[in-house]
């Protein structure tokens, strides 16, 4: 049986490492690689969204230039090497001012200025934390009191400003007194004070000169003609990118709540599915059942794709919290519901009307609906638990990747909605789900281990946790793939045996056979098809079958994924006093690109019988650009071939000098 295949991209967060995915990009790029649903986390989540404009413009092209690869990739082109530029640019806009002049530059220069030795303020600390100290501190104590006194006053703003801190914030001395401390240089919230927080949207939606080989060479100043197109459109929402074919997900972490959350395109009539789904978990009485990353609460409303994206990227404490009311613009008329609902849970009458409205659409056709909805809806509203759960107006969002940065799940959920909206069962559906990991495996050497110190132990542990957790959501949905199998075979089973004692009795069940099912099954605890006497049973029981199989086993995933050879860049690593460096950025935008081009080719190249028309066009564009037509059965002379391949695509820009797959790496003198 054929089936339909949907295509996932997940990409992880990582700061400065979202180079890489970058790179990704470029090559799906010239592979005319498309997906139907994107997810991002942190970094991810932005170079999501410019994915999706990617997408979306990319269908406006006119149906001849669609319809031939060759001529797609050319068009789309100039818009990809804008996204790259703009990447390189990144350390110019000084997203994390650390120059002299900037905050960061000016606490720094405060902060040597600060006359208070090390051994002093050791002292005061160790003296403070211990539970036996005396009344009367040490001389050296008082000394390190008065001289660290002297220098709050000068620091936080006059005598009088210190004793209105010591006045009116006795039980929290110290936070206020740093907090005032770091409002002088803007930065009591975040280490990128508010005003510079634009910087990073700027980046994604200003125009921007197309890439070229003089940028990589050397420093290009240059500015964009007029008329050129930014990145991403400011304004565009999610809904624009659903309705162009591609769902967008991206994670948000709810800064009160601490849950996970989705910034997505939620109609009101999928709404209504998603609470009548998810609301008996959602009014179990005990929230802290729910982990906070296996529960991912969707919003109704139409969310900014731009806005989503800093919001899921708000890397605790380079930048603040982001407000609910940015994400959900009240100038789209979609989000009026989601507003009153922010206000007043569901007890607002536009909140009231419009969710009622959505349920008779998606019941349309039963006749219990009025009762059904008022049932429904007052269980709803009146459940505290239930309310605790979604946002409110206040809310603020912090990084998502902080809680799923692997957010292959937001894929599954989607796959799954659409497959209830299309009211198709979900074994006709494969997933191909294509996730982007931004470490390498944590190993080392032997020697590393034997005498480590110990920030290499702390640096380490990190290391092992970050890539576990991503790696954890491989294992699963191998694990959900395994069991899903097993039990569509025994359905299968199930439904082979009941047809064959069908067709073994004349068209007819074997008296007696339907009185010993309903004995076997009420003595094994079975109840789903048993019903109130045999007649009729077999019937029933071939009816719960194919419900089973149809509706009731996870969907099948193929886990695509896709690793970094190494790491040249760390997260932070903006500026080069933070350790960007231009060679690596490079290095990373085309590792990306090549170690993707040999992941299609070596997924795309077995083919399987769900080898569709998409699969065959991007592996022929694969197998163009690598040179390769056919992979060798032997694994080594395969392994060999994967280290010694040229990339072929001679008009890309980093060809000649800068991919280690072009000119560089065959003429590598």
């Amino acid at each position: 049986m054929n089936k339909q295949k949907k295509r996932g991209f997940v990409m992880t967060g990582g700061g400065a490492k979202g180079l890489y995915e970058a790179g990704v990009i470029h090559a799906f790029h010239i592979t005319g690689m498309e997906f139907d649903i994107i997810t991002g986390s942190s970094i991810g989540a932005m170079n999501s969204v410019f994915f999706a404009e990617y997408l979306y413009r990319k269908n406006e092209l006119p149906p001849a230039v669609r319809a031939d690869p060759d001529k797609a990739v050319e068009a789309m082109d100039r818009m990809v090497r804008q996204f790259h530029h703009a990447w390189l640019l990144l350390p110019s806009i000084r997203i994390i001012d650390d120059s002299d002049s900037g905050p960061l530059g000016m606490l720094v220069n405060d902060l040597v200025k600060f006359n208070l030795s090390l051994p002093q303020l050791t002292r005061m600390g160790w003296w403070w934390s211990d539970p036996s100290k005396g009344v009367i501190p040490s001389p050296e104590v008082i000394a390190a009191v008065g001289k660290l006194i002297k220098e709050l006053i000068e620091r936080l703003g006059g005598l009088g400003e210190l004793l209105r801190i010591y006045k009116d914030h006795r039980q929290d001395l110290f936070r206020e007194a740093l907090r005032t401390y770091l409002a002088r240089f803007g930065m009591d919230q975040s280490l990128v004070p508010g005003k510079d927080d634009r910087k990073l949207k700027d980046a994604f939606t200003a125009p921007v000169t197309p890439l070229t080989i003089d940028h990589l060479i050397g420093d290009v100043e240059d500015s964009p003609p007029d008329g050129e197109r930014g990145l991403i459109d400011p304004e565009r929402s999610m809904r624009d990118y659903f309705q162009s074919g591609i769902d967008v997900r991206l994670t948000r972490a709810n800064y009160r709540t601490g849950r996970l959350e989705i910034s997505g395109y939620l109609s009101q009539n999928d709404f209504i599915r998603w609470l009548e789904r998810q609301a008996w978990r959602l009014q179990s009485g005990d929230p802290d059942q729910i982990p906070l990353g296996s529960f991912r609460l969707q919003m109704l409303g139409n969310a900014n794709a731009v806005n989503s994206g800093l919001a899921s990227g708000r890397f605790p404490g380079v930048f603040a919290p982001y407000p609910i009311t940015d994400l959900y613009p009240e100038t789209d008329a979609e989000n009026s519901p989601l507003h009153d609902m922010l206000a007043n849970w569901m007890g607002g009458d536009l909140i009231q009307d419009v969710l009622k409205q959505a349920y008779m659409a998606v019941h349309a056709g039963d006749e219990h609906v009025e009762e059904r909805w008022k049932a429904n809806f007052e269980s709803w509203r009146d459940s505290e638990v239930m309310a605790s759960f979604f946002a409110n107006e206040q809310d603020t969002y912090v990084d998502g990747g902080a809680i799923d940065n692997t957010p292959s799940n937001s894929v599954v959920d989607a796959t799954r909605e659409w497959v209830d909206r299309e009211g198709i069962s979900k074994r006709d559906v494969i997933l191909d789900n294509f996730v982007i990991f931004l470490h390498k495996e944590p190993k080392v050497e032997q020697v590393e281990v034997e005498d480590p110190i110990t920030y290499e132990v702390v640096q380490r542990t990190l290391d092992i946790q970050g890539v576990a957790k991503q790696a954890s959501d491989s294992v699963s949905v191998n694990s959900i793939n395994y069991f899903g199998k097993q039990g569509e075979d025994l359905g299968q089973a199930l439904m082979a045996l009941l047809e064959a004692i069908e067709s073994g009795g004349g068209g007819e069940y074997p008296e007696g056979l339907e009185e010993a099912v309903r004995e076997a099954a009420r003595q094994r605890g079975l109840r789903g098809f048993l019903g109130s006497d045999p007649e009729g049973i077999l019937e029933r029981l071939e009816e719960w079958g194919q419900d089973k199989i149809g509706h009731r086993l996870p969907l099948q995933v193929n886990q695509i994924t896709i690793h970094p050879e190494e790491m040249p860049l760390s997260t932070l690593q903006f500026t080069e006093r933070l350790g960007y460096r231009k060679g690596n950025a490079i290095e990373m935008l085309t590792m990306g690109c090549y170690n993707t081009l040999w992941t299609l080719l070596t997924y795309l190249d077995e083919g399987g019988k769900h080898f569709d028309d998409k699969d065959q066009l991007v592996l022929d564009l694969v197998r163009k650009w690598t040179g390769i037509e056919e992979l060798p059965e032997d694994p080594q002379a395969r392994n060999d071939l994967q280290n010694s391949w040229h990339c072929q695509r001679t008009a890309c820009i980093y060809h000649a000098m800068h991919c280690p797959r072009g000119m560089q790496g065959k003429n590598p003198g």
